[in-house]
């Protein structure tokens, strides 16, 4: 499970810079909207977060910076059996953790651009993404 976890942190502070600044607009309401960018903006030496997203940290940077965590996820799935999930054949938290991370860049995606550029770093992340669907399913009732 740490080893997911330290994988998960590390892409995720990778990408924040392309993530993050995504939020107030796709995710919030207009009354978080301004809190968010007001609080964050300390995270990121004071940027907006509009001009995050324009700068180089948001570009092929950030990629980059990922690249380590994705190989360790890449390393991780393929263990136990090859998958699709963490202990191979059977969910554990680890999957939950995941697939948490899967779904933000999925609610966060612009035409391919984050989701489907994460899915195509390697297939085991699309099989994984799959596998865990029955748990990303909302039951409202």
């Amino acid at each position: 499970m740490e080893r997911v976890q330290d994988a998960v942190l590390s892409v995720g502070k990778a990408l924040a810079p392309i993530a993050i600044p995504r939020v107030p607009e796709m995710l919030l309401n207009p009354e978080s909207e301004e809190y968010f960018r007001r609080t964050r903006r300390g995270r990121f030496d004071g940027i907006e977060l509009v001009d995050l997203a324009r700068s180089e940290r948001a570009g092929e940077a950030a990629w980059e910076g990922a690249e380590g965590g994705w190989k360790d996820l890449v390393a991780i799935l393929g263990e136990n059996g090859g998958g699709p999930f963490v202990l191979g054949e059977e969910a554990s938290y680890a999957d939950f953790v995941l697939a948490g991370l899967w779904a933000f860049f999925k609610k966060l995606d612009k035409d391919g651009d984050l989701f489907g550029r994460v899915m195509g770093v390697d297939e085991a992340f699309g099989k994984h993404w799959e596998a865990c669907q029955p748990w990303l399913e909302r039951d409202d009732h």
